[in-house]
């Protein structure tokens, strides 16, 4: 098997593998978080305070507020400026890039929650959930989360240790300093945790559709919006960050051996 990826010279310009995106694709990436960030914190805060009733009604307006952002976030990458050049290894960096705290995000700020509740017995049925209105909401719309199924349990489980390593490897990634083995290593590690989160994601879907869609409540908005629509990002984008992460990995091994060799010829 062959790379189409050049060997490279110890002169060739290192890419920017740490930070690839362009300016107007950063500040969309930080404006769609944060809009998800205000709309999670504020209907929490709301029905925790009161302020809001944990009717359907919010249930839908809600997660349009904060579903539609994260559906849209990967869709940024697609956005090339006018004039913009970006090298093919550079969209695989930035692929990457958006992806692991992405994912990471999602499995820390909901399986974790969700993993802490089950010994204190959070998520038993009620009609008040208060503060945890967010994690209360998703177990309506999949009842797996609030019935002690032990499945969902040991997928919590694996994808928040899973959420952890991402982010911790991602802060690294991060560093334009850091060197050819040690980003090599990352993202390895990185290319192992997707790699379980496509298993995860894939035990999560399929045994819900050999059980008939039986645990997924709300009626359509529940099926084809928040259990559909809002996992369509975890469940496809991981492929394409595998191919991104070998193409970095292929690149960046064949100019650690380009500058090894140099080494031992001075």
């Amino acid at each position: 098997m062959t790379s189409d990826v050049e060997t490279p010279t110890p002169s060739d310009p290192m890419p920017n593998l740490a930070r690839p995106w362009a300016p107007h694709r950063r500040r969309t990436y930080l404006a769609l978080t944060a809009l998800t960030g205000v709309a999670f914190t504020g209907v929490v805060l709301g029905v925790g305070l009161h302020w809001l009733p944990p009717t359907f009604t919010v249930d839908v307006v809600a997660n349009l507020l904060f579903g539609v952002p994260v559906i849209l976030l990967p869709l940024v990458y697609f956005w090339t400026g006018r004039g913009e050049h970006r090298p093919p290894l550079e969209r695989a960096a930035e692929l990457t890039m958006i992806y692991l705290p992405y994912t990471a995000g999602s499995q820390l700020g909901y399986e974790l929650i969700f993993l802490i509740g089950h010994p204190f017995d959070l998520w038993t049925p009620t009609s008040d959930p208060g503060w945890k209105w967010l994690w209360w909401q998703w177990g309506l719309t999949d009842t797996r989360y609030t019935s002690g199924n032990d499945w969902i349990f040991g997928l919590e489980f694996v994808g928040v240790a899973t959420g952890i390593t991402l982010f911790v490897l991602w802060t690294r990634l991060l560093r334009p300093t850091l060197a050819i083995e040690s980003r090599i290593r990352c993202l390895w590690l990185a290319f192992a945790g997707c790699s379980i989160l496509i298993g995860t994601t894939g035990v999560y879907f399929l045994s819900e559709v050999r059980a008939g869609f039986s645990d997924v409540g709300q009626g359509a908005f529940g099926l084809w919006f928040k259990f559909i629509a809002e996992n369509v990002p975890f469940a496809v984008l991981p492929f394409f960050v595998l191919w991104g992460i070998h193409r970095q990995v292929d690149y960046l091994t064949r100019r650690a051996g380009a500058l090894d060799a140099t080494a031992h010829l001075a």
